[in-house]
């Protein structure tokens, strides 16, 4: 399964992955409003899930009197394929590539370049 999401699909699946709990649509929706200050109108959220659902991002039960929505795919995941997606499409599968592409893009740190050298020295060993 190919891992995309749009960008509003995105902001709510943000919010899902942060949460320590489950979420319903009132809840996924003020959060959006306060970190993303993004008016979306509940149906609006709704819709978003739905499609989130049908990829099989999330699944909902009902609790009480509203449904909750629990990530069925975990942040880690997403993020690899992102990456690998970035890889392949971009810069022809090399990792090497997509490096050089970020070290020169990147204002790095000290500390981060320090970071680079040790990930370096520990993959490079025999």
């Amino acid at each position: 399964m190919k891992l995309s999401l749009a960008p509003a699909e995105g902001r709510v699946m943000k919010c899902i992955w942060e949460s320590k709990e489950d979420l319903t649509v009132l809840e996924i929706t003020e959060r959006i409003r306060e970190q993303y200050e993004k008016e979306y109108a509940n149906n609006t959220v709704a819709t978003f899930l739905k499609i989130l659902e049908n990829k099989g991002f999330v699944s909902r039960y009902k609790k009480h009197h509203s449904y909750q929505y629990h990530a069925e795919v975990k942040l880690e995941d997403f993020t690899d394929a992102q990456v690998i997606n970035l890889r392949d499409e971009w810069y022809g599968g090399s990792a090497y590539e997509l490096a050089v592409a970020l070290l020169k893009v990147s204002d790095i740190p000290k500390e981060e370049q320090e970071k680079w050298h040790a990930l370096l020295e520990e993959n490079t060993k025999e």
